[in-house]
């Protein structure tokens, strides 16, 4: 694979720092009071990105199409296929604009996700993470997914709720300024089955031309936001801009052009490794020029001792909950949850500290 240097992504002089409390996707599109369904015959264009959801497809009968802004442009649009009277798979397209995009979104979404779906299921869904990556010539789109077993509830005269089982599929995509995500639920599909469905849905309805239509803005350096957290002490601000500026430094150097058109790739563990090495390097080399709050010494002394045992990755993939890319991660796992009992490594080590980030113009 061929690597792109892009200076700019590691030219600092540019880069904003905010601290913001809150980090949030906002959309640009004037929302709607409410949601509404869209009464459309035959194909309907997602005028913005050119996407085409026709009235059927691939044995698919359109269900409903459901604007949330006055553009139509973001739009959930459903699918279901009828196999029987008890038998049915539904698929859900969801296409909307972003106004901003950071290095967490894809994971955060995909948290969210889990949350909430474990918040109405009446029995715990796991939503093992798998990772995928799309390209051609122009853009290299990554993507989380997952392939799970669901208890889906639907209202039931005699019951109230009726859960029923269902193979389901989740997949979040990094596509520049859209967001695009596909869930599929079944009655009768394998896994199997739905991943293959994935990706003709990926073909068929051009995820790689939605990623195409609104690059980040790679001229431009990523800015970086900061959490509150990190204002007790100068150690801790500028310890954590190291690790900011060693992560840009990373993706420059080793990300192609065309993935960093789309997004962060922040499933790649390698930068998270590179940029805590960076920052305990800058606290190791200022240690001792000034008084530093007892939370923040406390901080570098475990980061330093899970370090130094060679234990990064599997912290890592502790403290994104395995949405980070680690083979070994799963194996490793009880390992490392007796190695912090062990080393009296707490649960601050696991707070993120800053975002990088771009406003989507």
């Amino acid at each position: 694979m061929t690597t792109t240097y892009i200076p700019h992504m590691i030219s600092f002089k540019k880069i904003t720092f905010v601290i913001l409390s809150i980090f949030s996707t906002l959309f640009f599109s004037q929302k709607r009071n409410e949601p509404v369904n869209l009464q459309i015959k035959g194909d309907f264009t997602h005028t913005s990105t050119s996407v085409v959801f026709p009235a059927l497809w691939s044995d698919f009968q359109r269900e409903t199409i459901t604007s949330y802004d006055i553009q139509n442009k973001h739009v959930v649009v459903s699918y279901v296929q009828q196999n029987s009277k008890k038998s049915k798979t539904v698929l859900t397209l969801y296409l909307y604009p972003k106004k901003s995009v950071d290095n967490q979104l894809l994971r955060d979404e995909f948290a969210v996700y889990e949350t909430v779906l474990n918040q109405n299921s009446n029995k715990s869904v796991d939503l093992k993470p798998m990772f995928g990556s799309s390209s051609n010539d122009k853009v290299k789109v990554h993507y989380l997914y997952s392939i799970f077993d669901h208890a889906m509830g639907e209202r039931d005269f005699f019951k109230g709720v009726k859960y029923t089982n269902k193979k389901s599929l989740l997949a979040i995509y990094e596509c520049g300024g859209w967001g695009f995500k596909i869930r599929v639920s079944s009655d009768d599909m394998t896994s199997d089955q739905l991943a293959e469905l994935k990706n003709k849905t990926e073909v068929y309805f051009g995820l790689l031309d939605i990623a195409s239509k609104k690059s980040l803005p790679i001229s431009n350096t990523p800015a970086i936001i900061l959490s509150p957290v990190i204002k007790r002490d100068s150690m801790m601000i500028n310890s954590v801009i190291a690790a900011a500026h060693a992560k840009i430094e990373w993706l420059g150097k080793n990300s192609e052009k065309k993935e960093l058109l789309t997004g962060f790739n922040d499933m790649n563990i390698e930068s998270e490794v590179y940029s805590i090495q960076k920052m305990i390097e800058f606290y190791k080399t200022h240690e001792k020029d000034g008084p530093m709050h007892a939370d923040t010494k406390k901080y570098f002394d475990e980061m330093i001792r899970i370090a130094d045992h060679g234990k990064i990755k599997d912290y890592l993939y502790d403290k994104y909950n395995r949405l980070i890319q680690y083979d070994e991660g799963e194996a490793k796992k009880d390992e490392y949850l007796q190695f912090k009992t062990d080393k009296n490594i707490t649960e601050n080590t696991n707070e993120i500290f800053y975002k990088l980030y771009y406003i989507i113009e």
